[in-house]
């Protein structure tokens, strides 16, 4: 299985969490690279996207950023999907309302890669949190890829200890300074 998590991926605006942005880099080389920017809604900045592609295009990987709810992807013309960061179920309304769900597995399953930044991490147990930072709204979706035997909590170092005496501790901790980390 060729998926990957991180916190920040390859956002240049965290340069104190870049500790596997050359990581990423070699996952990618020679690959046709889908960025998912769905994690965030269509009104909010989706500026890591936009980041993951300039940097991506500076290192002579090629790729495109494919927004699931106004543009069709045909993952066939892909060798790679990179899934950005925001909230994990924006992300998964998006895969399964653009009827991929079933496509992304597939696709997975016969050896695609995949790069989950933050919350494009989360989806692949097949719970997530919602909104993982806020105690108030602190929730569990049970509809992510069941690749995982764990919950993934991404920027765990630092999620604030309320959080952290919430949520089980036996879960995939991805620390904002941790390398890629492959599933």
């Amino acid at each position: 299985m060729n998926i990957y998590f991180t916190a920040y991926g390859i956002d240049t605006r965290y340069p104190n969490y870049m500790d596997g942005y050359q990581d990423i880099i070699d996952v990618l080389k020679d690959k046709k690279v889908a960025i998912i920017p769905n994690a965030k809604l269509i009104n909010q900045d989706r500026t890591n996207s936009t980041i993951a592609k300039e940097e991506l295009a500076k290192n002579n990987i090629e790729s495109d950023i494919i927004d699931l709810d106004t543009d069709k992807l045909d993952i066939n013309n892909y060798d790679a999907l990179y899934l950005s960061g925001g909230e994990p179920e924006y992300l998964m309304d998006s895969i399964i309302n653009a009827g991929l769900y079933d496509d992304i597995k597939k696709f997975i399953d016969n050896g695609g890669t995949v790069i989950g930044q933050s919350a494009g991490a989360m989806i692949f147990n097949k719970e997530y949190y919602i909104h993982l930072f806020n105690i108030d709204l602190l929730d569990i979706k049970d509809n992510g890829y069941d690749y995982a035997d764990k919950m993934i909590v991404p920027h765990y170092d630092h999620a604030p200890q309320e959080i952290i005496e919430k949520i089980p501790q036996d879960v995939i901790k991805i620390n904002d300074t941790d390398r890629l980390i492959k599933l």
